[in-house]
């Protein structure tokens, strides 16, 4: 297993400006989350740029995390839905340009009205199926992500349920502990270390990290 840190505690930042401070924590691997002003995946010759530098400073890039800036691949809206599912395999590309391996991405952000749950899940589904088919050819790997409570797929069973529809080798889980646990104290789920027997054959991704079971406060394990 390869521990490592996603970029996001730096996403204000350039992240060409805090390679040398991950070298000197001696961190090796890392999770790119790509923003204006600190990873910029639209652009080839910025991503051959940073290819170099993770090179030269000794890190390699193990995953990536899809879009948050408004990109959602379960929008009901098709125009939106596909601009969603184009910039989430823009990101694919560019992982791919920087020898990663694993894409996370979200099944889908706020349901605002939940009447629509079903609706989104649908939408969502079919934007994975077109995302993953994108993926199966260039041998990138999804992790489905668990989302925060409110959000299509914020609960584990309903991953598993998406993740098996599919029964693809490309397609398999990011448990995000911090997410789960703020869903498991609203929604009365099973723990954590409770959900994992269920999801050990999927499992390919984790984001580790604490919080009181009431906000997404991205604590160091055992802070929260």
């Amino acid at each position: 297993m390869n521990f490592g840190i996603s970029t996001m505690p730096f996403e204000d930042y350039q992240l060409k400006s805090k390679l040398t401070l991950l070298k000197e924590a001696g961190i090796k691997y890392i999770e790119v989350k790509p923003k204006e002003g600190h990873f910029d995946y639209h652009d080839p010759k910025y991503l051959d740029e940073m290819y170099k530098e993770f090179k030269r400073n000794g890190i390699k890039v193990k995953s990536m995390h899809m879009p948050t800036n408004g990109v959602d691949i379960s929008l009901i809206e098709e125009y939106d839905r596909i601009w969603s599912v184009r910039e989430v395999e823009k990101t694919a590309l560019a992982l791919l340009r920087l020898g990663g391996e694993i894409l996370v991405v979200h099944p889908g952000s706020e349901i605002e009205d939940e009447k629509m749950r079903k609706a989104r899940r649908e939408k969502s589904e079919q934007s994975l199926e077109e995302i993953l088919k994108f993926c199966e050819h260039w041998g990138i790997k999804i992790a489905l992500e668990n989302t925060l409570p409110g959000k299509t797929g914020d609960s584990i069973p309903e991953i598993l349920e998406i993740v098996r529809n599919f029964n693809s080798k490309n397609l398999g889980i990011c448990l995000d502990t911090g997410h789960y646990n703020i869903t498991s104290s609203l929604y009365n789920h099973s723990g954590v270390v409770e959900c994992l027997p269920e999801m050990k054959n999927y499992l390919c991704h984790l984001h580790i990290h604490d919080n009181f079971g009431k906000s997404d406060d991205h604590s160091l394990p055992f802070e929260g």
